[in-house]
């Protein structure tokens, strides 16, 4: 697996939705060791990929 193969959400609101409201499990919770803000993160896949552009688009208006 690379780095890559990861995405990292800063965003709480994002993370809420791609969670809490499509059901998508999350690998872990981590601070990142350099500036200590608090990240989930998700393994790339379609589902997800079709998450983030649901929420983006929900974002745009």
């Amino acid at each position: 697996m690379k780095n890559t193969d990861f995405f990292y959400c800063y965003n709480k609101n994002l993370f809420k939705y791609l969670h809490d409201v499509k059901g998508i499990d999350y690998i872990t919770v981590a601070k990142h060791p350099t500036t200590d803000k608090t990240f989930s993160m998700f393994y790339k896949n379609d589902i997800l990929q079709i998450a983030l552009n649901e929420y983006k688009q929900k974002q745009d208006y």
